[in-house]
């Protein structure tokens, strides 16, 4: 019987502690870059390439499957791409590099590689 009366004691020290926590508050304090423009101008299961429109960032890219050459793009990882299409432009801020399984799987994207969180469309 104490074992479970401590067993609830801790359960609800830790709902006490987690409760402050807000996932809000780490973004804002994450973020790199704020304001950003982009649209994604290629991806596959290994890979995810955004272009900047909005300011030089990124690094010059040529998509080695079609040959076509692109100018500030990066290799992200999106947070919350939420059905954003190929073409389609949103808005985004760069964060903190978050931890993520990374596909084995060799593809042409390019080397700078950033975590993005989409604020808008």
């Amino acid at each position: 019987m104490k074992f479970t009366c401590t067993l609830l004691v801790l359960f609800a020290c830790l709902l006490t502690v987690s409760g402050g926590c807000s996932k809000d508050n780490i973004e804002e304090k994450t973020i790199i870059q704020k304001g950003l423009i982009g649209k994604i101008v290629y991806s596959s299961c290994a890979a995810t390439v955004v272009q900047v429109m909005n300011k030089d960032i990124g690094v010059t890219w040529t998509n080695c499957h079609d040959r076509q050459v692109y100018e500030n793009v990066l290799s992200v990882a999106i947070i919350n791409r939420a059905g954003i299409a190929i073409g389609e432009e949103f808005h985004f801020n760069i964060i903190e590099k978050e931890p993520q399984i990374v596909c084995d799987m060799l593809d042409c994207g390019p080397i700078a590689k950033e975590t993005i969180l989409i604020t808008g469309r």
